[in-house]
């Protein structure tokens, strides 16, 4: 039974006690749904993939916001994924409000999506999701699409920084050695070996997902499965990381979603622990 068909028949409650149900079910939504509230004026829809693959086609009333925006290495090292200030302008410039509902999408598994998910959550705003298979799925579904660009009003968002989300290269180098802390790097196994932090678990983020083209998240039951064999438990502190926060942005989503509380990013990543030569590198 597929998770959507499990909540409508099951309830949630029902469907969590048979391993179907996702703990933090509220963070993804899935295509049936969305397509009944595209009208709802609270609804801010934002494409994640870059420019040129919105302007082509995307989904009616969506905003383009590539993930890449989302970056900021020197802000990485200060405790932020983006200034503040550029943080504010960077979502209000995308018409969202502090009370919108924020649906983010995109065609690549999810992890400029999740990208964007971990900066809004990061900054405090409580109402965002991710559409389960993205925009392929909703294509495939025959469902409508468009290239007309909506017009945007500015938004009122106002960011709240939440510092236990996030790692920097000194608060994780300061934990290394600390039992209650699991690292995991998303990247592929040929990275990992290549050269990652001391003590990190390998899960591609690839291994998140339904094989095949449509990228849906595997079910709650598997994926909990999944980090059980690497150790990554709930009593941990989770700290994920890539080459450049992204794919370690969707294992971040997936922890989140599964009902971890204690996650961070390190938003640095490998990128900025790679170029320090005092840290240490494991192979």
């Amino acid at each position: 039974m597929s998770t959507v068909k499990c909540y409508m028949t099951l309830g949630w409650a029902e469907a969590y006690a048979q391993g179907e149900a996702y703990r933090n079910a509220q963070l993804l939504i899935e295509t049936q749904e969305l397509a009944g509230i595209l009208s709802n004026p609270e609804l801010r829809l934002v494409d994640a993939r870059p420019s040129g693959e919105y302007s082509r086609v995307h989904l009616p009333g969506a905003v383009n916001l590539p993930a890449p925006a989302t970056e900021n290495l020197e802000a990485n090292r200060q405790g932020f994924p983006l200034f503040p200030d550029q943080a504010q302008q960077l979502f209000r410039m995308v018409g969202i409000n502090t009370a919108s509902r924020v649906v983010l999408y995109d065609d690549h598994g999810s992890r400029f999506a999740t990208r964007v998910f971990y900066v809004l959550e990061f900054f405090g705003h409580a109402r965002v999701q991710v559409l389960n298979g993205g925009f392929r799925k909703w294509q495939s579904e025959g469902r409508p699409t468009t290239t007309d660009v909506p017009p945007v009003a500015p938004g009122d968002f106002t960011p709240t920084p939440n510092p236990s989300r996030i790692a920097t290269a000194q608060w994780l180098s300061a934990h290394l050695k600390d039992p209650a802390v699991k690292v995991v790097d998303a990247r592929s196994p040929a990275e990992y070996r290549g050269g990652h932090i001391p003590g990190a678990v390998n899960i591609e983020w690839t291994q998140t997902l339904e094989p095949g083209a449509i990228k849906t998240f595997l079910p709650s039951r598997q994926l909990e499965e999944l980090f059980a064999e690497s150790q990554v438990a709930r009593d941990r502190e989770v700290v994920s990381y890539c080459q450049m926060a992204v794919r370690g942005a969707e294992i971040y989503f997936v922890l989140r979603l599964l009902g971890y509380e204690r996650v961070r990013l390190y938003d640095g990543s490998w990128e900025d622990w790679s170029a320090d030569q005092t840290l240490p590198v494991e192979k």
